[in-house]
This record gives structure tokens, C-alpha cells and sequence, in this order.
């Protein structure tokens, strides 16, 4: 909220109605949040808790209840739109709560231009989500003993259930993608910049898609991890570099090119190996309709990384050219600046011997 010099409930000039625009984007964090909270709220009530549920935990439970050593499985259904919506609201508020007390904080610290505050809070803001989709994916791995057994990932694809920690994991990055569109909003993202990000997120969300609804979570998650590692390296130059520190940033932009080289080889052989894998099991296993449709999933992940990473390399190109512009000027100026200093020096030298 804009901060008032006047008494509690004493309206100001600077105060935005009450929903309007301005209102909404000044209080966002705090309109989800509450939204968020009421609606978990309904779990401590007997006539709300079953409705509540659904927006809060994991459902289509197809475990049999008989059996108490069998492993609790999830399958996929309508209640995954209701989490999935819950969860993106809560990314929304999260988002707004770290770029308000933080990364904002930092760009005026750094007195950045609004150009370089935009991208600076852009790419930080998106980093600690970057980490922590591959951080989750490591203790998914680990709570399911895959991490030294990955072998065992195409016995399970395609999976016509899956553990819950996986299937919450997978709802939880379908959200994180989801509240990005909105997120355009809150962030007052310009009009000329918005298709470029609509594509870059449709190019996310249509595979992470596809992959969940036709059950290849499990090669999709490493696809997915090493994409983001990538992503990680260059949010982070992109940070360094936009505070001004350009120097710096230039070994971390020689070894993102170094690691999206190697992450789209190890992309398109995860992917091809995937496929084999799937074309080896036997009908009974798998049906021609699921395997079609798990092949397009394939194509579509591919495709789409490939259109994501190839706009990233070209930004990163028109991006390091600038750099070495903008370096070499910098050399040149500071260059200049100390022979015109050694001048100065020479002057006052030869003046005290006259």
C-alpha cells in the first residue's frame, strides 16, 4: 500500500478506489492470500471439508483399502483442476510477497533503470522457483528410491498411477506455470513484450501437459530438471548482469552456452530413448492408441524446448554482443581516463621544476 501521513481510515490523494486497477495491483499478495487462506479454512469444518479438499490435497486416492501393505497410488481426474487453480493463486501471492521485499528492495539499492528493474526482477523473481522445481525433483527421486536405480523409470512409463509425491509434484510445476499468465498483470509487463512471454510460457505448459495427462512423469521430470538447470545459469547471468556487473557476468554467459549445448543433446537422447523404450513393450503393457498419443507428447516436448531455448540462445546472442560493447567503451573510457590523468601528472611535475 502507499504509505499515509494522515489517520487510519482518512482517505488520501495518493489512495487508489477501492477495486480498482491500481488497487488490485498494489494489494495483490495480500487479496490471494486471504483467498487462499478462506479457502483452507473450509478444511476445519465438517460441512466445507470435503469441498475444501479438493482444492488443498491430493485426490483420486485407487489404492485398495484392503491392503494394508499396498503402496498409496493416485491416478488423474477432475479434482487436479481445482488444486492445480488453488496452487497457482499461491504462487501468485508468493511471487508478490518475494519481489515486494526483496528483489525490489535490491533494484533500488542498485538504482537501476525501469528497463533493467523490469528484467532484473523478471529473471531474480523466476530463479528461486527454478531451484526449488529441481531441488523437489531431487527428494521426489529420493523419497521413491529412483536416484540410484533410473533404469527403473520406463518400467513405470507409462504410468496409470503414480505415488503421491510425484503426482503432487507435477501439480505443483502445472501451477507454477499456470500463474505466470496472470503474473504478466501484477508485473505490468508491456504490450509489445507479452506475445513473446505468452509463447515462451504456452511452450512450458503444453508439454508439462501432455506429459502428466498421458503418465510419462518420470522421464519427464529429468527432461524437465535438466531444462532448468540451464534456466537457472542464465537468470542468474541475466541478474548479474542486469546490477551492473558485466564483467562478471560474461564467464557465467560462457558457461550457460557451454550447459544449453550439452542439456538440448541430453534432451533430444532422453527423448529418443524414451520413445524406443515405449515402442519395446508389448501390448499388453501399453495400447497403440496410448503409445500415438504418448509419441505426439514426445514430438510436442521437443519442439517446444526447442523453440523456448533457441529464443533464449538468440536473446543471449544479441545479449553478449552488447556486453562486449559495452566492455570495450568501458575500456576505452577508462583507457583514456588514465592517460589523461598521466598528462595531468606530467604537467605538475614540469611545472614545479620551472
Amino acid at each position: 500500500m502507499v504509505k499515509s501521513t494522515k489517520r487510519p481510515g482518512q482517505k488520501t490523494e495518493k489512495d487508489p478506489p477501492i477495486f480498482s486497477q491500481e488497487y488490485l495491483l498494489q494489494n495483490q499478495a495480500d487479496l490471494v492470500s486471504s483467498l487462499c487462506l478462506v479457502i483452507m479454512s473450509g478444511l476445519l469444518f465438517k460441512a466445507t471439508r470435503a469441498l475444501s479438499a479438493k482444492f488443498c490435497m491430493v485426490q483420486h486416492n485407487t489404492t485398495n483399502l484392503t491392503d494394508p501393505d499396498e503402496k498409496p497410488l493416485y491416478s488423474i481426474g477432475r479434482a487436479d483442476i481445482c488444486m492445480t487453480l488453488f496452487y497457482s493463486l499461491l504462487f501468485i501471492a508468493i511471487h508478490a510477497v518475494e519481489n515486494e521485499y526483496f528483489w525490489e528492495k535490491i533494484g533500488r539499492r542498485l538504482h537501476l533503470s525501469k528497463t533493467r528493474m523490469s528484467e532484473f526482477m523478471d529473471q531474480g523473481s523466476t530463479m528461486p522457483f527454478l531451484i526449488a522445481i529441481v531441488a523437489g525433483a531431487g527428494y521426489v527421486f529420493i523419497k521413491e528410491d529412483l536416484v540410484y536405480n533410473l533404469s527403473s523409470i520406463w518400467e513405470h512409463t507409462p504410468a496409470d498411477a503414480m505415488p503421491m509425491y510425484i503426482k503432487f509434484y507435477w501439480i505443483l510445476v502445472i501451477a507454477f506455470v499456470v500463474h505466470q499468465y496472470p503474473e504478466m498483470y501484477f508485473m505490468r509487463v508491456k504490450d509489445e513484450e507479452m506475445p513473446d512471454k505468452i509463447i515462451g510460457y504456452t511452450a512450458y505448459l503444453i508439454p508439462i501437459l501432455g506429459a502428466y495427462l498421458t503418465g510419462l512423469v518420470y522421464p519427464a521430470t529429468i527432461i524437465l530438471v535438466i531444462h532448468c538447470i540451464t534456466e537457472i545459469l542464465k537468470a542468474l547471468s541475466d541478474v548479474i548482469e542486469c546490477s551492473g556487473e558485466e564483467e562478471m557476468a560474461q564467464p557465467l554467459y560462457r558457461l550457460w552456452s557451454v550447459a544449453f549445448v550439452i542439456a538440448r543433446n541430453a534432451i533430444a537422447a532422453l527423448t529418443v530413448v524414451t520413445f524406443f523404450k515405449l515402442r519395446g513393450k508389448t501390448p499388453d503393457e501399453i495400447s497403440q492408441l496410448r503409445f500415438v498419443a504418448c509419441t505426439v507428447v514426445l514430438l510436442i516436448l521437443l519442439l517446444c524446448s526447442s523453440i523456448w531455448d533457441g529464443s533464449s540462445y538468440r536473446r543471449y546472442l544479441v545479449g553478449d554482443t552488447k556486453l562486449k560493447k559495452l566492455l570495450l567503451l568501458r575500456r576505452r573510457l577508462t583507457t583514456s581516463g588514465s592517460r589523461e590523468r598521466n598528462k595531468t601528472r606530467k604537467q605538475r611535475k614540469h611545472e614545479q621544476r620551472r
